[in-house]
């Protein structure tokens, strides 16, 4: 009895290690198979690269975003802020310093990275260039040139605008304004403390 046990288990460890030779092999196999695949698409790629002409460099961000002012901090608010939202929503909400730390603390939070020398030229930069603005635009009565130029949409935007209120009529609130064709929603919100619809 003792010895038939012990066959038994003899056996089953034998099972076992076949078993286990024979996944091992297939591992090999496959992972073989793959190493194979991948150098054949990595040296294709790499042909396709060599012969491909030669692609134009990155647009400078200045072009990018013509109404942010020029000076110390720009690109730098372009780089850490564009990853989520459009640089340009700063243009329409003018703060405080204080005001400025408290959005650029929020937004840290939110996820923006950063050192703490970017977000203190970013905030410099931003106190310099969009202070805080009282004064408030009647989205009803402002031509396109106004609404471009105190609360910083593009021109195309602003003229959509007032195209599309002319065919409509009167805005009465900024959800009214989101349904201008082709308008950001983000844009419209990030502005929407500076509208009025009387």
């Amino acid at each position: 009895m003792w010895v038939t046990v012990t066959v038994k288990k003899s056996e089953d460890l034998t099972s076992i290690n076949q078993y286990t030779r024979l996944a091992w092999m297939l591992c090999l196999v496959l992972g073989l198979g793959f190493a194979i695949v991948s150098s054949v698409a990595l040296a294709s790629t790499a042909q396709q690269d060599s012969q491909a002409p030669p692609s134009q460099p990155p647009q400078k961000t200045t072009v990018q975003y013509p109404r942010l002012p020029e000076g110390p901090g720009k690109e730098t608010l372009i780089k850490t802020c564009s990853k989520c939202h459009s640089p340009t929503n700063v243009v329409a909400n003018g703060q405080t310093r204080e005001g400025w730390e408290e959005t650029t603390l929020k937004m840290v939070g939110l996820g923006a990275v950063g050192s703490d020398e970017d977000f203190t030229e970013i905030v410099d930069y931003l106190v310099k260039n969009f202070p805080p603005s009282t004064v408030k635009v009647n989205m009803n009565k402002a031509s396109a040139s106004e609404i471009e130029s105190q609360l910083g949409f593009s021109s195309k935007q602003a003229e959509d605008i007032v195209a599309y209120r002319e065919k409509a009529g009167s805005f009465k609130t900024p959800e009214d304004i989101k349904r201008v064709p082709q308008m950001d929603a983000k844009e419209v919100d990030a502005r929407r403390n500076r509208m009025t619809f009387q």
